[in-house]
């Protein structure tokens, strides 16, 4: 059989947003699905709680094995990306940021090479990691920064 440490777990990129609204205030093909969430619902969310909760990776937290992998597999409309980062913190988009209060994470540097390209999940797609050495890895949306996975691999 095949081992423990060639686990895969899997993570789903989720979001909610509505199409008309989204297309008309970011442009044509922000969002491909059929959400219920308005672009101004969206951004009242972020101004209340500092996210909009139906934009989330899920799990929020898991358990890999050494040497496991993540395969992110993304169930909503929007561009997401699943990048690990060092610490989580601002994603690279701007207005998000300054809504939020948030800085960009380092790994935003470079931009639109490096790790945002690198990572970014189209709606339908998925993305599966390197296998995980022991330890914590963060992964978070460099674009809805608050869509965060803490992986304890170990």
């Amino acid at each position: 059989g095949a081992s423990a440490a060639s686990a895969t777990r899997q993570v789903q990129m989720l979001d909610d947003c509505d199409p008309a609204t989204f297309n008309a205030a970011i442009g044509p093909g922000t969002c491909v699905k059929d959400g219920g969430t308005t672009f101004s619902e969206f951004i009242a969310q972020l101004l209340a709680q500092g996210r909009a909760p139906a934009w989330r990776f899920a799990p929020e937290q898991l358990r890999l094995d050494p040497g496991g992998t993540l395969a992110a597999h993304n169930r909503g409309g929007e561009d997401h990306t699943f990048t690990e980062v060092a610490n989580f913190g601002g994603g690279c988009i701007a207005a998000l940021n300054d809504l939020l209060g948030l800085t960009p994470v380092p790994e935003c540097a470079g931009l639109p090479a490096g790790a945002f390209a690198a990572t970014l999940v189209r709606p339908g797609a998925t993305v599966t990691t390197s296998p995980l050495p022991p330890g914590i890895h963060r992964y978070e949306c460099l674009i809805h920064p608050w869509m965060q996975t803490t992986v304890t691999v170990g």
